[in-house]
């Protein structure tokens, strides 16, 4: 009783009040008859009754349909001798005999039940035979008439087994459906409704006996009336209740056919969309969660059972049309042209087509062929508008486009929930009906975090290997992966056709692999030009990314060194000691279990390996094995292009003498630098010219002059950041890009080359001025400040770097002074305009 609703357990403490009172007050009365003598003849009738009700107590019919016997929905055949007692000693006798009847017929029922039988059992017998005691019958009066009863009490004796019928059923009835929370009214309806001829036929019945008994009053004649005519009315209820009870089995054996029936069909159509489905590799298991968004929606709008079945279906084959659009179509990673997209559109319409010899049982035609449709009219195909298009396909519209923007496409990463949902927002009345796109947003919240809850959705950042649970699970990964071998060579494909560096092309592979492969952390190793038996990381994506970028092959043992060795592929446990991690990040290292490492050799020549890793046991298979083999053979290609593209942009961006970078890398890096325009990340440059570096060459030679121009490169690299850019200008003159730096920050810095440059010793002795030293002229510019293009801030850092090295020079000049410790000049020097237009002192021999 403690689990029935508040207002179920109000009812039965009512219904326990109301009968205790009527047992009270018929048992008093009962105590006062007898006590007058009212029973000294008729005291074994009344005990005959009694014993007659708890006999047939046990005898029960079944009212509510598909519950059990002991439910509070069974009639007792007790009705019958109850109201006969009632007919012959009075309402007061008759809650005696009721009461009884209904003990036995209930005794296995829990505790509240078996109180709320017999109170209502008090209650109808009190009712009834107030109703008849008001329409004269005589034994039901206040004062009983012991009258034999005639033909003219029969319309009353109906009327108050119409009473009993109505304050039996009506009392159950209202309990069950307090308890159940049902619609009282359907559920008598349903249920009790048919009870009525019974209770009727049993009224009439009790009116025949105690007529014919009226004409004997020994107790032979009463048992041989009463009990053919309570073995009647048994035989009429348990024949009635039987038929019944057939009919309700064969109704629910047809529903539950249909119900299969409906399941079978719905799983057939799930299975095939999944299958056609798992082809996609970018929308695998999205008819799944667009579904699954959708119903969410048609629930909060309380849509119809049948609505709702055909938005169910209708989700699973809303993009069933796309088997009529050509592949590399779907695939293309970047923008569709008109054509292209003008075929992508025709796919609802090729659904349509293809489902419109299935006669539905639920609206799914219209969800399939409208379901890109916009409300403001500019969808496809047939471009309706507003209420023009089928609600169904309007509630699906805004699922799918949910879905399509948090989900990784051919040509984007997938978009987090919120900004989804903003597009979402800003696109109530144009694209999506607002009815329809509020209802969304009030549910998709709770339906994603359930989602994410068991572990898949648009809330999961990050994608494990699936578990497949079933066989037509593994179907569907059996054709999403021979899929995937197209779809692999595809992207690969595309990847070879750009023409790009290695850097660019090693990023790209290693995030297809990772897309194939979810939750992998794929590594590309390749061979140093300067340590051939040493491979060291190019690309990394993934898991433990951060300590993977700077790692090598460990030792002459490492097993990725193995790999190249052999030209054999190792699927197998995480070697712990292949690699040589350097990194210093302060990412938490994540254990790795599986490791499959492929060789790139391309014309017999091994490039390095494809290394994937995984967190499981066993995460790869054979199936992966050989996919990655096939990529690796059709990358190998496009990784021997990327190492020649790299080696041919290094010959043509870098100095051959010095290392450094040239004139032509500066210039279009300043470019690019300065076409980003932003002002924020300002960056200075210095012009530097190195003091007197002729003689060396002219009294030294070339030879020795290379030499110094190697040792300063490697001075100017240690001078400045790992982000700077050096670079050679011509002859001795070098260019330095500092990041981020101001004017103050880069005259720091030009002071702290100065003095590098100043206390090198090239170790040059001439015989007759002893050690030489160099010296060096340095100007600055700074972006934006001094100019927003190359050549306006070359100009500028050059004009200031003549302007240093002239203000020295005449100060020389001026003063006899040594320009720096050590270093001497040319004795006779002038001023020229410079080919950059600024003055430059040279050297000048005297004319003879």
């Amino acid at each position: 009783m403690n689990t029935l609703p508040r207002a179920a357990t109000l009812y039965l403490r009512a219904v326990y009040t109301a009968g205790a009172i009527a047992l009270l007050v018929a048992m008093g009365r009962l105590i006062l008859r007898a006590l007058s003598g009212d029973f000294a003849d008729t005291g074994a009738h009344l005990l005959l009754f009694i014993i007659l009700g708890g006999a047939v107590g046990s005898k029960k019919i079944r009212l509510t349909r598909g519950r059990s016997d002991d439910d509070v929905g069974v009639l007792s055949l007790g009705f019958t001798v109850s109201y006969m007692t009632m007919l012959h000693f009075g309402p007061a006798a008759a809650v005696l005999v009721a009461c009884i009847n209904c003990l036995v017929s209930c005794f296995t029922q829990p505790t509240y039940q078996r109180l709320f039988n017999v109170a209502m059992s008090a209650l109808e017998v009190t009712v009834s035979g107030l109703v008849l005691g008001m329409l004269h019958v005589p034994s039901c009066q206040w004062i009983p008439d012991r009258s034999v009863l005639t033909l003219m009490h029969l319309p009353a004796v109906i009327v108050g087994a119409l009473v009993y019928y109505a304050m039996n059923t009506g009392g159950v009835s209202t309990i069950i459906a307090l308890s159940s929370r049902q619609n009282l009214l359907a559920l008598w309806k349903e249920n009790f409704l048919w009870t009525l001829p019974s209770y009727l036929a049993g009224g009439g019945a009790s009116w025949l006996a105690l007529y014919f008994m009226g004409k004997s009053e020994s107790l032979l004649s009463i048992t041989l009336v009463v009990g053919p005519v309570a073995y009647m009315i048994y035989t009429i209820y348990e024949t009635h209740t039987a038929r019944t009870r057939e009919k309700q089995q064969h109704i629910e054996q047809l529903q539950n056919s249909q119900t299969q029936l409906a399941d079978l069909y719905l799983a057939t159509i799930k299975s095939l969309a999944l299958a056609i489905d798992a082809k996609d590799q970018y929308t695998h298991q999205h008819i799944l969660r667009v579904q699954r968004y959708s119903v969410a929606v048609g629930e909060y709008l309380q849509l119809s059972e049948n609505d709702l079945e055909g938005l169910r279906t209708g989700a699973l084959l809303h993009d069933i049309g796309k088997l009529g659009v050509p592949e590399y179509v779907l695939l293309k990673p970047g923008k569709l042209t008109n054509d292209e997209f003008e075929k992508i559109k025709k796919h609802p319409e090729i659904g349509a087509a293809i489902l419109d010899p299935v006669e539905f049982p639920w609206p799914v035609l219209p969800v399939v062929k409208y379901h890109h449709e916009k409300w403001d009219g500019t969808g496809y195909p047939e471009g309706l508008k507003g209420e023009d298009i089928p609600f169904l396909a309007r509630i699906l519209s805004v699922a799918d486009v949910y879905d399509a923007l948090t989900s990784t496409r051919s040509y984007r990463n997938a978009w987090p929930h919120e900004r989804a949902l903003n597009l979402i927002q800003e696109n109530i009345g144009t694209h999506f009906d607002p009815v329809v796109a509020q209802a969304f947003l009030a549910v998709i919240d709770s339906v994603v975090q359930a989602m994410a809850s068991e572990g898949y959705g648009p809330l999961i950042s990050r994608k494990e290997v699936p578990v497949y649970a079933t066989k037509a699970d593994e179907a569907a990964r059996d054709i999403h992966r021979a899929s995937s071998e197209l779809w692999a060579l595809y992207e690969v494909a595309q990847t070879l056709s750009a023409s790009m560096g290695m850097t660019e092309t090693l990023d790209i592979l290693a995030r297809k692999l990772e897309a194939i492969l979810p939750g992998t952390t794929c590594l590309f190793l390749l061979t140093a030009e300067d340590m051939p038996e040493t491979l060291i990381a190019r690309a990394a994506v993934g898991t433990n990314r951060e300590h993977f970028l700077t790692c090598r092959t460990a030792g002459q043992k490492s097993r990725s060194l193995g790999v190249v060795r052999s030209r054999q592929t190792y699927l197998g446990e995480f070697d712990h000691d292949d690699l040589l991690i350097t990194s210093q990040t302060q990412t938490p290292w994540v254990p790795l279990n599986t490791a499959l490492i492929v060789p790139i050799v391309h014309q017999g020549e091994a490039l390095g390996t494809i290394n994937l890793f995984h967190q499981q046991t066993d995460a790869f298979s054979v199936h992966d094995q050989h996919l990655l083999e096939m990529i690796a053979e059709r990358a190998a290609m496009a990784i021997y292009n990327g190492l020649l593209y790299d080696r041919t942009r290094n010959h043509a961006f870098t100095d051959p003498l010095t290392d450094l970078y040239n004139i032509r890398f500066l210039t279009q890096y300043v470019e690019k630098r300065c076409a980003e325009g932003d002002e924020a990340r300002c960056f200075a440059v210095l012009c530097l010219d190195l003091d007197n570096f002729k003689p060396v060459n002219d009294n030294f030679g070339h030879s020795r002059g290379d030499d110094v121009l190697r040792d300063l490169a490697g001075l100017l690299r240690g001078a400045v950041k790992e982000r700077d850019i050096v670079s050679r200008y011509g002859g001795d003159e070098f260019l330095l890009i500092l990041e981020d730096a101001t004017m103050a920050e880069a005259e720091r810095i030009a002071e702290r080359v100065r003095a590098a440059i100043t206390s090198y010793d090239p170790g040059l002795l001439h015989p007759r001025l002893g050690a030489l030293r160099l010296g060096v002229s340095i100007g600055t510019s700074c972006f934006p400040q001094d100019g927003s293009d190359c050549a306006t801030l070359l100009s500028a850092a050059d004009l200031r770097m003549y302007q240093d090295k002239t203000d020295r020079k005449l100060r020389f000049m001026a003063g006899g002074q040594i320009m720096a410790e050590g270093q001497t000049l040319e004795p006779d020097t002038t001023l020229k305009a410079s080919r950059r237009g600024a003055l430059k002192v040279v050297s000048r021999k005297k004319a003879a």
